[in-house]
């Protein structure tokens, strides 16, 4: 007879995708022999998020051990963010790869990843399949601005943009990371922006403010798919079209 897990809410466990089937409460069952082993995760980060009762702005925080940050838009779409300590690049990209991951299955793309198999001397920082096909994943931190990550470091960071600058840090950051990747190697390629300090950046209005003034970085650039990945798998878009 097969044992069928439950979940705490009374749901069964998928034991494919190791979540609940009725709330997506994610389950994990370690397995090891007899001998040495150590278990790694990712530090905890408190992620407060939603519109200012005094002011109406959508309002993103973050705390983590890495650093802590404050975006914000306004009703006129204007774009704030305070970042203190910098959390970005290498340091951030395992917690990038699996929010996008969540984020992919939750919106019912199927796939499944492979980080443990992605080598980093051939530009790969994590491997995902989907349908029977494998995707070399790519992480780029937005705003791709180096006096601003300095800052951060160092004490704190502050800018305040209007939409249009925001699209431009998702157009820089797109620009430079495509620099670096050859053409032919682009189609096989999911850039995920890190954007986990600047969520405000996966809002609807920036994606389609993006798309109208550029063209989707799948047909530009010939990407297999750009996400932008916020610090909650809520705040994060694909940024035009793609596979997956």
């Amino acid at each position: 007879m097969t044992k069928v897990r439950k979940c705490t809410c009374g749901g069964v466990i998928d034991e494919a995708r190791e979540s609940c089937l009725t709330c997506g409460h994610r389950h994990y069952v370690l397995k090891a022999e007899p001998g040495a082993y150590k278990v790694e995760g990712h530090a905890p980060a408190l992620v407060i998020d939603g519109k200012d009762a005094q002011t109406g702005d959508l309002r993103i925080r973050v705390n983590s051990p890495g650093g802590s940050s404050d975006a914000r838009m306004t009703p006129a779409n204007d774009i704030s963010l305070q970042v203190d300590g910098a959390e970005a690049g290498r340091k951030s990209q395992p917690w990038a790869i699996d929010t996008l991951r969540t984020a992919m299955t939750d919106r019912g793309i199927a796939i499944s990843a492979a980080r443990d198999e992605a080598r980093d001397d051939h530009g790969e920082d994590a491997l995902f399949d989907f349908m029977g096909k494998q995707y070399v994943v790519q992480v780029a931190t937005t705003p791709s601005v180096d006096d601003f990550w300095r800052d951060a470091n160092h004490s704190s960071a502050v800018t305040k943009v209007q939409l249009n600058s925001g699209v431009d840090w998702l157009r820089a950051t797109i620009t430079k990371k495509a620099a670096t990747i050859p053409t032919e190697q682009r189609g096989n390629t999911i850039l995920a922006i890190d954007a986990r300090h600047a969520g405000i950046l996966a809002q609807t209005q920036v994606a389609e403010s993006y798309c109208s003034r550029f063209s989707s970085p799948a047909s530009e650039y010939g990407f297999a798919s750009t996400w932008i990945v916020g610090p909650l798998p809520k705040y994060c878009t694909r940024l035009g079209d793609g596979t997956p």
